[in-house]
C-alpha cells in the first residue's frame, strides 16, 4: 500500500520564499524526494501492469528499465532485460550499445547474453572458426548481469577453449564481468565455480602474476590446493 504523493497546491506554491536559501532547507529536499521515490514507485507498478498485459511498445519496456536502475533494482533491470531479448531477440537499450560495435573494425561479433545459463552462449565451434579467420572473432560481454551455476560452468569451458596467442577474441565489456565475479568469488558466498571462470580467464589472458595472486586467495578460501598456471599457453 503506497502513500499517495504529496499534492502540490496553489497555497504551496505561493508559500515559497524564493528569495531564501530557507525555501530549500533539508527538510523540504528530502520531502521532495520521498514524492519522487513514491511517484517513481508508482509508476513502476503502473509499467510492470502493461508489460504484464502483454504491452510491446518499447518507450515503455525503457522507461521501467530506467526506473529500475534509477532506484538501484538490478535484479529486476536483469529480469526485464533477459525478458526483452528473449521476446524482442534485442537489449532495451540497444540504441546505447550499438557504437561499441564500431571499435571493433571487421571481427565477427557474437553477442554473450544478458544472464549466462546452461545453453546460452554462442556455438563454441563458430567461434573458433571465426578467430581463425582472417578478420577475427570478439565476444561482446557489454549486456551480460550474471550467471546462474551451470552458466558458469559452461562459461568456464567456452573460454578454455578460447586461442592464446594473436588470434585470441577481442572480448569488450568483459572487465566489467570479471571485476563483480571477483567480488562474488570473495563474498562468503562464492562458489568455486566462480574461481574456475576467474582461473581460465587468466590463463586465456596469459596473466600470470594475476592468476597467482587468485591461487593465494583461493587455498585460504577453501583450505586446498590451488590449480597451477598453465605456462605452455605463453608460448
Amino acid at each position: 500500500m503506497h502513500t499517495p504523493a504529496r499534492a502540490v497546491t496553489r497555497t504551496d506554491i505561493f508559500n515559497l520564499d524564493f528569495t531564501s536559501p530557507a525555501a530549500l532547507d533539508a527538510a523540504d529536499e528530502q520531502q521532495d524526494l520521498d514524492d519522487i521515490t513514491t511517484w517513481a514507485r508508482e509508476t513502476m507498478q503502473k509499467l510492470e501492469q502493461l508489460i504484464g498485459d502483454g504491452c510491446r511498445e518499447d518507450a515503455a519496456w525503457r522507461m521501467l528499465a530506467s526506473l529500475y536502475l534509477g532506484m538501484d533494482y538490478i535484479d529486476a533491470f536483469s529480469d526485464l532485460e533477459e525478458r526483452h531479448e528473449r521476446e524482442f531477440g534485442a537489449p532495451i537499450f540497444v540504441s546505447l550499445r550499438q557504437p561499441k560495435a564500431r571499435h571493433l573494425g571487421d571481427r565477427q561479433v557474437f553477442q554473450m547474453p544478458a544472464r549466462i545459463t546452461e545453453g546460452t552462449l554462442p556455438p563454441v565451434e563458430e567461434v573458433l572458426a571465426a578467430c581463425a579467420s582472417d578478420d577475427g572473432a570478439a565476444l561482446d560481454f557489454s549486456r551480460v548481469r550474471g550467471a546462474d551455476g551451470p552458466g558458469l560452468r559452461e562459461i568456464a569451458a567456452f573460454l578454455g577453449r578460447m586461442p592464446h596467442n594473436a588470434d585470441r577474441p577481442e572480448m569488450p565489456g568483459i572487465d566489467r564481468f570479471i571485476e563483480g565475479l571477483v567480488k562474488a568469488a570473495e563474498s562468503a558466498s562464492g562458489t568455486r565455480n566462480m574461481w574456475d571462470v576467474l582461473f581460465t580467464y587468466k590463463r586465456l589472458m596469459n596473466d600470470e602474476k594475476a592468476f597467482d595472486e587468485l591461487a593465494i586467495k583461493f587455498a585460504v578460501k577453501f583450505g586446498v590446493s590451488p590449480p597451477s598456471f598453465d605456462r605452455s599457453c605463453l608460448y
